[in-house]
């Protein structure tokens, strides 16, 4: 039983190490269908529908149905629409600035999620989360400002803080 625990949290490793990888790459596959003129959302289409197929033939193979409740249904449809609003807006960053900036931006959603806990749920932040905290908006305070001198685009700020 134990070796199944094992490889199971293995396999469990390895999934979210190549969901990683392959979330920090989509920058790699989007801009160059920006310079061949797509935009955001016909980006966004050329990622998901091979997904969305592979999903269903995975599930056909599977015998796994199909059909869902209304219920189910909704709230696929909610958890849908933020999810794609979240890619959109991260990928309508990528038009404004630097992809790489844009996704160091994105991963400050921690400090978001500590700064609003402590706020509505006055849940109690460490001196070290509070260290941490500075440390990052530090280090993207140095992000702002390109080695040629120029300020990021407020716009694109707003897109990767809103991703």
């Amino acid at each position: 039983m134990n070796i199944l625990k094992s490889y199971s949290r293995q396999k469990g490793l390895f999934f979210a190490a190549a969901a990683s990888v392959a979330y920090g790459m989509n920058p790699l596959f989007a801009l160059p269908l920006y310079k061949l003129g797509f935009d955001a959302d016909s980006v966004l289409f050329v990622r998901y529908l091979p997904a969305a197929l592979i999903l269903a033939v995975f599930m056909k193979i599977r015998g796994v149905s199909f059909r869902i409740s209304w219920k189910d249904l909704a709230q696929t449809a909610l958890f849908g629409l933020v999810f794609s609003l979240s890619s959109l807006f991260l990928f309508l960053s990528y038009t404004k600035m630097d992809a790489g900036i844009a996704s160091t931006l994105l991963f400050v959603y921690p400090v978001m999620v500590a700064a609003l806990m402590a706020v509505f749920f006055h849940e109690r932040i460490s001196t070290r989360t509070v260290l941490c905290i500075v440390l990052s908006l530090a280090g993207l305070s140095l992000l702002c400002k390109s080695a040629q001198g120029t300020y990021l685009d407020p716009l694109g700020i707003f897109y990767a803080l809103l991703s």
